[in-house]
């Protein structure tokens, strides 16, 4: 082989491992049975990125084997199911879209507004995840990388994901049911977390 090809080879082997040691690694999960089982409760996620922003209504429900995420649209179309059990994080099959982010994105940043902060920090031992809280500021890091920071004001959590440029809101509107989605709900309309 010409010491051209080999070096060109190498140098094309040694770009793709850095570049898949960039990629950054899944979070640990905290297990499903540290969560107290609830839902159906309905949320609404606001996704916005780059000034541009996409408002669905989250019907959420877990227990200590799985926990599921369907995200409707507006007017009550089913358009997304994430689901979490013991074989990890996917969107069931049938999504109406494609969704800019994976499966594992949207459960770990759910888990993170979800969980105590002690069952996270007991979920990212031994790994180079790590969370702090001071009142109801959550910040999250990878080694000393912050990746998130989180406001989890009562009604409403907003997680402004750093690494990935996203910032997610969460808004619970109390005792609204699944039942309640329609198109002239108010989940739709409300207004959004306060920016933080």
């Amino acid at each position: 082989m010409p010491a051209v090809l080999r070096l060109a080879i190498l140098a094309g082997f040694s770009l793709l491992l850095s570049a898949c040691s960039m990629v950054p690694t899944t979070p640990p999960a905290p297990a499903l049975e540290t969560l107290s089982p609830a839902g159906p409760e309905t949320q609404r996620l606001s996704f916005v990125r780059d000034d541009e922003t996409r408002v669905l209504i989250g019907v959420l429900r877990h227990d200590s084997q799985q926990l599921q995420l369907a995200l409707l649209s507006p007017q009550g179309q089913r358009l997304l199911t994430l689901v979490r059990d013991a074989s990890g994080a996917r969107f069931l099959p049938g999504a109406a879209f494609e969704p800019p982010f994976s499966a594992n994105w949207l459960a770990s940043r759910l888990s993170w507004s979800l969980w105590p902060e002690d069952q996270l920090t007991d979920a990212f031992a031994g790994s180079d995840w790590s969370i702090t809280q001071a009142g109801q500021q959550r910040r999250i890091y990878r080694g000393r990388q912050l990746v998130a920071r989180l406001e989890m004001a009562p009604g409403c959590q907003v997680i402004h994901d750093i690494e990935a440029g996203y910032r997610l809101s969460i808004a619970s509107p109390g005792a609204a049911s699944h039942t309640d989605i329609t198109p002239d709900s108010n989940l739709a309309t409300d207004p959004p977390c306060p920016a933080t």
